[in-house]
This record gives structure tokens, sequence and C-alpha cells, in this order.
């Protein structure tokens, strides 16, 4: 490959715009389309007549005396900063996409942010050293530090990472948690060790301790926090945990709770409300999802029995998490909390997420909350089109888009819309009425100017930077402005080409050897606009060859990415075209070069869940193209290992192997299973291959113990990591 140089070709000018406005800054949501017809029963009638009988009850006032929290701050869920989802929030960029969606939710006008940081994920013996759990640590501070850099109030939860849920992001966590199997006294050992270091390195305004003592116990095995004392027990070694820090967590605010369903067997919400006001917690905290009516009453009325309760013995409340789940009544105790997630992201529950919302917000207000933080806001960016029909089996499970009825893809599906939403100051009509009602009376103050602003060329693409501009609200986000002047340094009329989150914009699809003019201006969610920056200049750098376009990366299994490109548009002289890859967007090295017939490449093998950035460069003549713009994808995981793992002796010369399938969110289907025995535990070998989940294992010695091990191994023949070794001994 030739070196290239690259001589910078910029400069900052005080330069005449003509600006042409082409669209709204904040793009106006679609309309939300009308429940479909018969849409899993009565839902929509029965959420509705629940809220509107709940905001009834809340015209009446309380007979008992709410304990103040001081006025309400309502914030939002940080949920890119959640640490279910998995190792790759220590990434070296991860941290980019907390500080956009941070800016977005600001522009929303909260007051303050929480963030879940849940068991163990800053527990140094879940790594087994210091320096393996130093990259959480880090990734957790800066998230504090970027929540107070943007003037907001931190709220930490600190509960627990999800073992069994499409949303864990975790494929160690069912074994680590066996690891307290009957060993009560450790487990609350180890959380209120965690919950000191969740003090000490995010120095929260707001800690929840402990929540949802029922989900607690079904992801880690604990049975002992169904009961209201045992909870206590543990919370209260929390409590002294964090008081007793050293260093010490000065002027944190202590919570914990549970949510508005809590099941009446084998103790009620009563029983728990009651046990926890005894303690010597700063407040009481819980989660609102169902809002149903049952035969046992109304669990959204609920909350009022929480708040009443709590103020009779003097602490105020809080809630770290509500969303509406979209529930018949008659499903209760039927389905999951995942299965009603996969129901919510589709575009006609605006309005009655709006009403949920304006709900909770009355709810803060009626009981003088401390704070109140609603969970899902990623709907207050993007929703999805639903597409369930008979044909697609999405009219029966209410779960479906177009292409999936899939939990799973639904719910990541949601989250990936949330994100490029983030990217271009999207919001959906649920962050639209949010919006206004934080912001009373509207806002009409402009952002300052974006200043500092530095452009680089390249060859058919520039990078512009600016300091990010403030707001009396939040800046939503920012006008991209581009021209080509007839030379360097002269005037041109510009256009908006761009809305862009952040404080930085690539351009592509330049031509090369071309003067660019940029201009930025920035605007907020009420569509005040700043004034408009100076100019910054660049000239694209000249080149000889053309660069392939269209570049994609497509990802084909855990091991394989297959990258597609079209030919650059002059093509004489066109030799090969070199491949460049790499972990990081800004090292990537040679991996492989194609003929010029050629334009796909497969890289393999892979590391399973990691992130690959590609660009390719044609060689025309001997001279090296500049390089397509970077794209990356993310490998799919490993399959899951088997769970559940059993052996079980039938005669005395058969053994009876049996296992659960669990199937990672986003990757490949399993294909088989290999089936490893041994009379060793350490010395295990194949024996066999099947489909199934039972293995009957035959002409076996009497009286003799025999080791098992099972692996999955998905459609690309990629394997799982072995499950544990179980072991039986034939009668």
């Amino acid at each position: 490959m030739s070196l290239k140089s690259q001589s910078a070709c910029f400069a900052a000018a005080l330069i005449s715009f003509i600006i042409i406005p082409l669209k709204a800054d904040v793009p106006v949501p679609p309309a939300a389309p009308p429940v479909p017809s018969g849409y899993c029963g009565t839902i929509a009638n029965e959420l509705s007549g629940d809220l509107s009988a709940f905001n009834l009850l809340l015209k009446i006032p309380p007979t008992w005396r709410p304990i103040p929290g001081n006025p309400t701050l309502f914030a939002a869920n940080l949920s890119m900063s959640d640490s279910n989802t998995g190792p790759g929030i220590s990434g070296q960029y991860y941290m980019n996409s907390v500080d956009t969606q941070l800016q977005d939710l600001k522009a929303e006008g909260i007051h303050a942010v929480l963030v879940t940081v849940g068991f163990p994920v800053l527990y140094e013996p879940f790594y087994g050293s210091s320096s393996k759990m130093a990259p959480y640590v880090a990734f957790y501070q800066q998230v504090a530090s970027a929540v107070r850099a943007a003037g907001l109030k931190l709220i930490v939860e600190n509960n627990v990472l999800l073992s069994n849920d499409i949303e864990s992001g975790w494929t160690n966590l069912s074994s680590f948690y066996a690891t307290f199997n009957n060993n009560w006294n450790g487990y609350i050992a180890a959380r209120a060790q965690m919950a000191a270091t969740v003090a000490q390195t995010l120095q929260p305004d707001y800690l929840v301790v402990a929540e949802e003592p029922d989900g607690e116990a079904t992801q880690t095995g604990q049975t002992n926090l169904q009961i209201p004392s045992d909870a206590a027990q543990m919370i209260n070694a929390e409590l002294t945990a964090v008081r007793s820090a050293n260093p010490p967590v000065p002027n944190v605010k202590l919570g914990a709770g549970f949510g508005n369903w809590q099941p009446n067997s084998p103790s009620s919400l009563l029983d728990y409300t009651t046990t926890y006001v005894t303690l010597p917690l700063d407040y009481i905290d819980f989660h609102v999802y169902p809002v149903n009516t049952e035969a046992t009453g109304s669990f959204i009325d609920n909350t009022l029995l929480i708040a009443s309760t709590a103020a009779l013995a003097g602490k105020p409340v809080a809630i770290s998490e509500a969303f509406l789940w979209k529930m018949e009544n008659s499903e209760w105790n039927v389905q999951n909390g995942q299965y009603y997630r996969a129901r919510q992201p589709f575009s006609f529950w605006g309005p009655l997420d709006a009403t949920f919302m304006q709900t909770m917000a009355s709810l803060a207000k009626y009981t003088n909350m401390i704070y109140m933080a609603p969970e899902g806001p990623q709907y207050l960016f993007a929703y999805q089109t639903y597409g369930g029909t008979s044909t697609n089996g999405g009219a029966a499970t209410c779960t479906c888009t177009t292409t999936s009825c899939s939990e799973a893809t639904i719910v990541q599906s949601e989250n990936s819309l949330s994100t490029a939403a983030n990217q271009v100051s999207q919001y959906s009509t649920l962050g639209i009425s949010y919006h206004t009602q934080l912001v009373e009376p509207p806002d009409t103050v402009p952002p300052s100017t974006p200043g500092g602003l530095a452009g680089t060329a390249g060859y058919t693409g520039a990078t512009i930077t600016w300091k990010a501009s403030t707001d009396n609200v939040g800046v939503a986000g920012y006008n991209v402005y581009r021209c080509s002047p007839p030379a360097a340094g002269q005037s041109c009329t510009a256009v908006k080409i761009a809305d862009t989150s952040i404080s930085s914009f690539v351009d592509s699809g330049l031509k090369s050897g071309t003067p660019y003019n940029y201009q930025i201006q920035a605007f907020d969610l009420a569509n005040n606009n700043s004034a408009i920056s100076q100019v910054v200049s660049i000239t694209t750098y000249r080149t000889s060859s053309s660069s392939p376009t269209n570049l994609v990366a497509t990802v084909v299994s855990p091991k394989e990415i297959t990258l597609t490109w079209s030919p650059p548009s002059d093509t004489s002289g066109l030799h090969e075209y070199l491949i460049f890859g790499g972990t990081t967007s800004s090292n990537l090295s040679q991996i492989g070069a194609v003929s010029s017939t050629q334009t796909s490449f497969t890289n393999y093998p892979l590391a399973p869940s990691t992130n690959y950035f590609y660009g390719v460069e044609a060689v025309e003549s001997g001279v090296d193209s500049p390089m397509s713009p970077i794209v990356w994808a993310t490998t799919m995981p490993l399959p899951e290992t088997p769970s559940n793992v059993t052996a079980t002796a039938s005669s005395s010369s058969k053994i009876v192997v049996a296992w659960q399938e669990s199937t990672a969110g986003g990757g490949l289907p399993v294909s088989y299973y290999e089936v490893y025995q041994g009379t060793s535990p350490t010395q295990l070998s194949q024996i066999a291959r099947t489909t199934s989940t039972t293995f009957n294992n035959y002409s076996l010695t009497a009286g003799k113990k025999y080791y098992y091990q099972i692996v999955a191994v998905d459609t690309s023949n990629s394997a799982s990591p072995p499950s544990s070794v179980v072991s039986a001994t034939t009668l």
C-alpha cells in the first residue's frame, strides 16, 4: 500500500452564508395510528379505564399526610448505562452512546437521571481480581461525572443483574448465583460489599440498595427474599455498609422497595411495606408496571397503599421505574414481564403511554415524591410499526413486527431504533409529550451559538467538530449546513444537510479536491434556534483513484462477517481491492486483498460478540484510493451453555442425561448437541450428537459412576461453552 501525505487543508473564516432551511429542527413525529382491531382483546380499553379511574382517585385529597420529599425530581432512565447490557459497557467507545442519550434526555427537561448498577457488576469476586473489575469501575465513574457535568441529580438503583431474561447481557450469571446456594449470609455480605462499592464509585444523590424482592429471588435463587424480615435483614446490612464506608459517602439518601404488584404469597405488599418502613431508610422506593384491576384489587391503587403506609412511618416515597405493561386483566400470573415488554414498542401505544406518564406525574405530586423516574426511555425517541397478522402469528401474541414475532428481536430492534434516533435528535410523540409536561411555561430561550469549529479533510469526506452549546433546558441537537464555494475561502449559499445530537459531524460522499464551507446551529426540543456559527472551510484531498462505495458488513455467525461493496465510479486501471479491519475504527490493518473482479470478502475466524470495523481501498494503476467510509458489525454470540443438566441411572446399564436449551439473544439457533462422557470428571470424550435435549446412554457397567457434559452447537458449527459436569452411578 502506498504512503499518503495528508496535509491539513482547512481554515476558519468569517464567510457570509445564505441559509436555506429545509426542515424542522426536531422532526415532527407521525401521529399514532389506532389500536388494531381486536388487538389482544380488551387491553387498550382495560388500561385506559384503569388510568381514568385512578386519576379520579387523585382528585380526592388524601386522608393521610404525605411526607414531603422536596419538589419532586422528574427523571429519566439512562438505559445505555444499564449494567444488564453486558461486558460491552467497558468498551473503549461505549461511553459515546451514553453521552448521546444523556444529552437527548436532558433536552427533555428532566431534573435527574437513574442509572441501574446490578449486582454483581461491581463485586470483585465476580471477576476474580480488582484489575478485571477496574474497567467497569472506570465506566461508572465516567457515567457519574457526565451526569454531574450535565447539572443533573444522580439516582442509582443497585438491584441484581438479570440471569434469565431476554435483556440479559451476561452469560455466566446462573453459575455465579449458584455459588450462594444455601448461603444466605454469604449472599447478604456480598450484596452489602457491592452496595458500599457502588456508593463510593458513583457518589449518587440517591441510592436504592434493593428493589423487587420477588424478582431478585427469581433471578438469583435466594428464596429468603420472599420473606419480608429476611429481605429487610439484607437491606439493613447494605445500609450499614454504605454508611460506614471508608472513605465515607456524604449526603447520599438511601432507599429500598418493591413492585406495586408484589405477590400475596408467601407475603403481601403490605407485609413488605410495614417491614421496610421500620428500617433506617431515608425513603421507600417502588416500581410501577401493571395498572390492572384484579380480583385482589387494583395494582395502580397499591401505589397509594405504599405511600400512605410510608407516610404514617414518617418516610417519603419515590419511583425508580414506571412504565405501562400492556396486559389484560386475565393475563396476570399467566405471562411474564418480558412477554409484556415485547408488546410495548408499537406506535399505537403513544397516546396511552403519554396518559400513563401524566398519571405518574400526578401521583408524584399527590404524594410529594422525592423523584419519579419512568422506565422505557427508548420510547421517548422511537416506536415500531406493528405487523401482526394471522399468517405470521402476530395476531395471536400481539408481539410482532412485519419481520419477526420473537420477543427478543422486537426488544432488540427497539433499542436499535432508539439509538439511531438519539444520533439525529429524533423524538416520539411520547418524548414531545413528556417535554411539554416537564417544561412549564414553554421554553423560549435559544441555545448558545456553537463555537470553536474545526474541520479535517479527507479524500471524499470531512469531519467537522465544535464546542457544545449550552441551553437553559438542554440542547437537543445541531443543524449542519454546507455549500461548495467557487474557490476556497469564498462565500456560497448553504443548505441544511443533516441533524446530529453530538458536537461533531462526519460528512461523506464529497468530491475530491473540492472546497466546502460548513456552519452549525444549535436547537432545543422547543425548536428554539441559536445564532448561526462562524464558518469553517475545508478542501478535500485530491486523488487519482476513486474509493469503493456502499460498503456493507453482514454478520453471518459468531465467527464470520461478510463484506460487500460497489466498485468505484471510475474503474479504469482497477487492479485489486485491499481490505482493512480491526476491533477499533482508529487502528485498522490490512487483513486481505481480492482481485478487481471480486466485490466481497469473508472475514473468518473472529471472536464472538465482538465489534469489528472495516474499510476497503481500491488500487488503480498502482495508486491506492482513499479508504471507503468505515463500517462496523458485531459478531453473534456463541450458543448459550445448556442448563439444568441432569444424569439419572435407570438400570444397571443405562443412564439418562437431560438438559434445557438456552437460546442466546441475537444468536443462531442450536443445530445439535454434543454429549461427552467419561469415568473421570476431567477426562471426558464425545460419545454422541443429538438434536434432542435428552440422551440415553446404554451398555454401561453396573455400579459404576459416569460423568457427563453437554455442548450446544449452532447452525454455523460454533460451539457453546461446555455445561457443568454431572454424574450418575448405574444401579
